[in-house]
């Protein structure tokens, strides 16, 4: 099964944390690694990539800490996922322009390029405020409403 790194994992983490804070509010590197269990040396290298990628906003001092640069529902997955992976695909052939000493004769290359395009749609599509438990229960209201696109059940 596709498996983001720990890295990624706790990239993710950390963003919906982040989602979950009141606007104007901060969380420091100990706060949000108390709050989600993750080492706090990882957690503040992590933290630091998703900054330089514009993702999230850092100040320092007293009241400093930590914060999304646009809403959640404006951050998709894959946006996270391109900042903290270095190819972010299934196989080595769908994840940047490199090709296996076997693409000449692969027999999957194609199929799983197309995996990877709808992977990749549902990452661009998937939001931090869909993550959120106030994301989650947006879901199933729209679920028991009749609303969700069906096709998304599926994934």
């Amino acid at each position: 099964m596709f498996a983001m790194s720990k890295r990624a994992e706790y990239g993710v983490i950390a963003m919906t944390y982040l989602s979950g804070l009141d606007k104007d509010r901060r969380a420091s590197v100990g706060e949000i690694a108390g709050a989600v269990a993750v080492p706090r040396e990882l957690l503040a290298k992590i933290l630091s990539v998703l900054v330089k990628a514009g993702l999230a906003e850092s100040y320092s001092g007293p009241t400093g800490g930590f914060r999304l640069t646009k809403p959640a529902s404006e951050t998709s997955l894959m946006e996270i996922l391109r900042a903290l992976e270095r190819r972010p695909g299934l196989v080595a052939c769908t994840g940047g322009r490199e090709l296996c000493s076997l693409s000449r004769s692969c027999q999957i290359r194609s199929p799983m390029m197309n995996v990877h395009v709808k992977l990749r749609k549902v990452l661009e599509e998937t939001t931090l405020a869909d993550l959120s438990p106030i994301g989650a229960k947006r879901r199933r209201e729209m679920k028991d409403m009749n609303l969700l696109d069906p096709t998304l059940e599926k994934v």
